[in-house]
């Protein structure tokens, strides 16, 4: 056969591109080609290719203009993105465009709503503020893919602010069913509230909008001096000196029955924001629906608290108080500490690109619609608006796993000494997860081969109907870590086997005003499932004073960083060889006995054991991490197999935190899922979720209340149960964290991996594994022979250089 030389002076074969079956096609038309035949065209093959590499790489060198022009760019197909709901609505598809038309046009049908449009509404307008896809009951659909029923309907539902109303509220609809809508309804379930006080809505366009044409004109023209002796910049008309506002919002658990109240302050416009905050903040009383009657009622300033405007300037023009004096930044904005640009020596000192992964031959996985399959995986995802990527169906080998997977909830719970830093505890439910997932850049958020995808969804925040360009990529790739391997070696039965771990990873960014969040759902080929999310993006500050500083670090010289703890809650309804599954952990313990097989019989051994032990009820499968006591975690089917193990998938917890603020208590009913690290309960179609875009404002009542899932303790022992997951982590930031933080050390996962469910490694059915024997069994170093499984195909000439020397001499595998 041709070879070409290497650098080494071995010859290799050269690389081919040849589709399989072309391959299969020239190997059957060659068979009685003579030897130096074949050898002298497969010779030219690679005369001709290495010729055209060379045209291709000098030609473009000797072009007019950039000489990285475009048009010597290679074309690839499919780089737009995909919408994921193209295709037939099924059972398990989100609301198609055209869905979405009929819905709201249906809904504003019903003249007693008084509904107004979303580009006209304002705070104290009747709007809708969501429409999404609601899931059909479990059974129901169970039996649909059993083909035991019919198609469940698909229904949708509907969030309504009625602020117009005397006492306005928001409620919760149920509309349909689709293509037709015929009713519509206020929900009806005991897990939540479907008529929710108007003081705990989510943020909305609306509120800030009136927030900006009421509350600050109230202060802005009296508080102007202040501003611009105080920090040498103003809000409007600032030209290049300007300030901007944040908010924090205040619980309903830190206040008086049904208000609503923020904290505002100011921090210079520059990037970014949140990196140059101020001292300046005051206190709005929001909770009337008209904007017109909101009220400022305190003012933080200078390390002091006023009761009101009049009070602080009083004392102000009096030269009765501190006063702070700040001046705005002056460096340009590529050398402000925090802005992101190339700076110091730059890395790697020649211009040499980083390596990059490839697919010789394409996706290896299918997107059609919202049905996925890959390799032995085959599952539904779709994109609600307020719980972001839900993933349905999950099967592996054609077995259901999983019925449903997804994220429910984001907090962020804040420390510091000033008010709006003491106050800001988020539920970032509020912000609608789903529509802060987009804006992903291929090559950088993904690799540049992978399948983006795009949502359509319906929100006030956005006027109506939108679509979400780039939501969420799908792409196969490996982190270059086995996912098995073994060498055995010298001249007793040596040989090699390995398999790197090759994956599929559906990848979404949740970007959260400072905080982007990447949420990556990862598929390995053992039947194995990874959830993981990392923290990246920006710090939330503080003005610096020297109170600040138990709370947080200074990270320049009148600002620091509040300590704060992440909290994420997934759920994940496990179906474990049908729905009727038991939670079990194997206790480790230490057991102390007599060693009968020692010299002295009667001299004491201590050794590990392990026990089973069945959580009967919801309160018993609490699961809160003890070092003292460890265990593994097991959903089960009561199905023995042939060696009377019970087939389960074990959870791996590998994002263990603790909330320590006291049960009850001011913000913490709103996050109440994450008092411990794993909850199981009965599955019921009614608690669909732990949260709700409520739980930013609503402790004190809160609309789902995520521990009355458990408090009534019901049975969970064979019946269909679903695990919630909290993961987190605290953050005590640091000066490296400037300007943004990285994700490494951040990451936070959980694996659902089976666990006595099959009888040996399902991965043994991957072709990507490589197996290597010797040649001579009693000579183990002078040659071997490399089973690629017909995949070598596709490997490059390095790959091919090594299977050839390992051919001739196979010291360095197995000396």
């Amino acid at each position: 056969m041709s070879t070409v030389s290497s650098t080494s002076g071995e010859s290799v074969l050269c690389k081919t591109y040849h589709a399989p079956t072309s391959y299969s096609l020239l190997q059957s038309k060659t068979k009685n080609v003579p030897l130096k035949t074949l050898t002298a065209i497969l010779a030219l093959v690679c005369l001709l290719l290495t010729l055209t590499v060379i045209i291709l790489t000098v030609l473009p060198r000797f072009s007019i203009g950039d000489p990285r022009v475009e048009d010597s760019c290679l074309v690839k197909d499919g780089i737009d993105s995909m919408e994921l709901y193209n295709g037939r609505a099924d059972v398990f598809s989100d609301l198609h465009d055209y869905e979405i038309k009929i819905i709201v046009d249906f809904i504003h049908g019903q003249r007693h709503l008084n509904l107004t449009l979303p580009q006209d509404a304002g705070l104290n307008s009747n709007y809708i503020h969501v429409v999404e896809m609601i899931s059909p009951p479990k059974q129901e659909v169970l039996l649909y893919l059993d083909k035991k029923g019919p198609r469940p309907q698909r229904m949708a539902r509907a969030f309504i602010f009625r602020g117009g109303l005397q006492e306005p509220v928001v409620e919760e609809y149920l509309v349909g069913p689709l293509p037709n809508p015929n009713s519509m309804s206020l929900m009806k379930t005991n897990s939540r509230k479907t008529t929710i006080p108007y003081n705990v809505r989510p943020f909305s366009a609306f509120e800030l909008k009136a927030f900006r044409v009421h509350a600050l004109p109230k202060i802005l023209g009296r508080i102007y001096n202040v501003l611009k002796e105080s920090y040498n910049a103003t809000l409007d008309n600032c030209a290049k000196k300007c300030l901007r506002f944040m908010i924090t919002p205040v619980s309903s658990g830190f206040l008086e029955p049904g208000r609503r109240k923020s904290w505002f302050w100011f921090a210079y416009d520059l990037e970014f924001y949140t990196l140059h905050p101020l001292d300046f903040q005051f206190l709005v009383d929001t909770t009337d629906s008209d904007p017109r009657r909101w009220e400022i009622q305190k003012i933080f300033y200078a390390n002091q608290l006023f009761q009101s405007i009049d009070e602080l300037l009083e004392k102000y023009a009096g030269n009765n108080i501190n006063k702070t004096r700040s001046s705005f930044p002056v460096l340009p904005t590529e050398d402000q500490y925090s802005a992101v640009y190339l700076r110091g020596v730059p890395v790697p000192n020649e211009n040499r690109p980083p390596p990059q992964q490839v697919q010789p031959a394409g996706p290896r996985y299918t997107v059609n619609g919202n049905l996925v399959q890959y390799m032995d995986w085959r599952f539904n995802v779709r994109v609600s608006p307020t719980f972001g990527t839900q993933f349905f169906d999950i099967r592996y080998k054609g077995e259901r796993i999983i019925y449903e997977l997804s994220m429910q909830e984001i907090a962020v719970l804040y420390s510091g000494h000033s008010p709006a830093a003491s106050m800001l505890y988020f539920a970032d439910s509020a912000g609608l997860f789903g529509t802060r997932m987009r804006g992903m850049m291929p090559g950088m958020d993904c690799p540049d081969y992978a399948t983006m995808l795009d949502a359509v969804m319906y929100t006030s925040n956005d006027k109506g109907t939108r679509r979400f360009e780039n939501s969420m990529c799908i792409f196969e790739h490996s982190p270059e870590t086995p996912l098995r391997r073994h060498r055995a070696y010298g001249m007793s039965g040596a040989f090699y086997s390995g398999l790197i771990d090759y994956v599929l990873v559906v990848r979404m960014y949740i970007c959260i005003i400072n905080y982007d969040y990447v949420f990556d759902f990862v598929f390995h080929n053992n039947g194995g499932i990874e959830v993981k999310v990392s923290a990246t993006g920006y710090l939330a500050t503080s003005f610096y004073y020297p109170e600040e500083e138990k709370f947080g670090t200074r990270i320049s010289k009148n600002v620091v960083a509040g300590l704060h703890h992440h909290l994420f809650h997934f759920k994940a309804d496990v179906d474990i060889n049908g729905v009727d599954n038991r939670f079990q952990t194997l206790n480790i313990g230490a057991e102390r006995k007599t060693n009968v097989w020692a010299e002295d019989p009667t001299r004491g051994h201590t050794q590990n054991y392990f026990r089973s032990e069945y959580k009967s009820t919801e309160r018993e499968a609490l699961y809160d991490f003890d070092f003292h006591h460890p265990k593994y975690l097991l959903f089960s089917s009561n199905k023995p197999t042939e060696l009377g193990h019970t087939p389960s998938y074990r959870l791996i917890h590998k994002g263990m935190t603790k909330a320590i603020l006291p049960e009850g208590e001011g913000f913490e009913p709103s996050v109440s899922w994450g008092r411990h690290q794993m909850a199981v309960t009965r599955q019921k179609d009614d608690e669909m979720s732990s949260s709700s875009m409520f739980a930013m404002w609503d402790a004190e009542d809160p609309v789902v209340s995520f521990k009355k899932y458990w408090e009534d303790n019901e049975d969970i022992l064979d019946k269909d149960i679903v695990a919630w997951i909290t993961l987190g982590s605290y953050h005590i930031p640091q000066t490296e964290n400037v300007p943004t933080t990285a994700t490494v050390g951040t990451t936070q996962s959980f694996f659902l991996v089976p666990f006595n469910y099959f009888n040996e490694d399902p991965s043994l059915a991957s072709r990507d594994a490589v197996k290597i024997m010797p040649l001579d069994p009693r000579s183990p170093n002078s040659g071997a022979a490399i089973n690629r499984h017909n995949m070598s195909l596709f490997f490059d000439c390095e790959t091919k250089r090594i299977d050839q020397r390992l051919s001739r001499n196979s010291t360095f595998l197995f000396s």
